[in-house]
């Protein structure tokens, strides 16, 4: 509603300006209020927001966008992530990486990790992040079931 409202405003200024885009409303081109911002508006969707249920720091989990810190399962976690990218299908982020398969070392200095979230899925009416996985340039976990990509868990 508050981009229609906007979008209405924009094109009654540029309207009474006379900059209604083409011809000038003095050489025939009649220039009505909020037809061009409107249209665009109402046939541009919005993604309803897109969730993970965070764990880090709630044991229920908790409904989050661009977390700074992130559970990612019992093995893995991200701290300090800076998102490039939250998207309504896919999500990306790099911080640092720290689980217990790389202890002791990365309790101290985490490692540099991109994650990227993914495989939305809809609970009770509100999407969510179901997937992850970790990329980056450190030592990869030895134990096979220590994974760096795998579900997220939804309410």
């Amino acid at each position: 509603m508050r981009r229609i409202i906007i979008a209405a405003a924009i094109a009654t200024t540029v309207a009474a300006c006379g900059q209604g885009g083409g011809e000038p409303a003095s050489k025939g081109a009649p220039t009505t209020a909020g037809t061009a911002p409107e249209a665009v508006v109402a046939t541009s969707p919005t993604a309803p927001p897109v969730y993970v249920n965070n764990l880090y720091g709630a044991e229920q989990g908790r409904d989050d966008r661009r977390p700074a810190n992130l559970v990612l399962s019992e093995f893995s976690s991200m701290s300090g992530i800076t998102w490039t990218s939250w998207e309504p299908d896919r999500a990306v982020g790099t911080g640092g990486l720290s689980g217990s398969w790389c202890l002791p070392g990365c309790t101290e200095k985490p490692y540099e990790a991109t994650v990227t979230l993914s495989g939305v899925t809809r609970v009770k009416g509100t999407r969510y992040f179901t997937r992850f996985a970790v990329d980056g340039d450190f030592p990869k976990p030895a134990d096979p079931a220590d994974k760096l990509a795998g579900s997220l868990p939804t309410p």
